[in-house]
């Protein structure tokens, strides 16, 4: 049986149409506004057909985070919602602090996801910036993203909220970079007990 239970945070929409606005870092990439989940450990095994029926279009799964830690739900995640026709995309949750670090978390995401077929782009999620300032969150950033198109050949985005959209991610990452922003709020997500 499923049960829907509220949670914060696991509901994200594709506002790639939205972001034409001025006060947005990144240019418009697309008219189209898909609906999606992110999706990782914290949400546990998940009912991809109850996913699916309730219309969400895309599902973008955590595979990895620093140098050494793949999400236990990664592969789960990847093959049951493959297995119910959800297009799915991978994120990365970076931690470097410096660009030697980036380089090895680069490597690390495109070896966790190495055999998989994404549907969508590979995204970089760089949210927790501590003591950093916007020249090295900008710099370390550039050399994950620079990295992972090399070693896979893929396009990335830029995983953001609203205010780092608008303050910290320089406007000339846009010219290579989409940003994609999260709308957080209260859903039922799709657990499976």
């Amino acid at each position: 049986m499923t049960k829907k239970l509220l949670y914060i945070g696991i509901f994200i929409t594709f506002f790639i149409a939205l972001l034409s606005s001025s006060s947005f870092a990144f240019s418009s990439s697309s008219n189209t506004i898909y609906q999606g989940i992110d999706v990782s450990n914290w949400q546990g095994y998940i009912n991809y057909q109850s996913v699916k029926a309730e219309g969400i279009d895309i599902v973008y799964i955590k595979s990895s985070q620093g140098t050494n830690i793949t999400d236990p739900y990664f592969r789960i995640n990847y093959d049951n919602a493959k297995a119910n026709g959800l297009k799915v995309g991978f994120y990365h949750y970076l931690t470097a602090r410096n660009a030697n670090e980036a380089i090895k978390e680069a490597e690390y995401f495109s070896s966790v996801i190495s055999g998989t077929e994404p549907d969508c782009k590979l995204a970089m999620d760089f949210e927790y910036f501590g003591n950093l300032n916007a020249d090295e969150i900008n710099n370390i950033s550039i050399t994950f993203l620079e990295k992972v198109k090399e070693l896979t050949g893929k396009d990335l985005v830029i995983y953001s909220d609203l205010y780092n959209s608008r303050n910290t991610f320089r406007k000339d990452l846009s010219s290579k970079y989409p940003l994609w922003i999260a709308e957080y709020r209260c859903i039922c997500p799709y657990r499976k007990h």
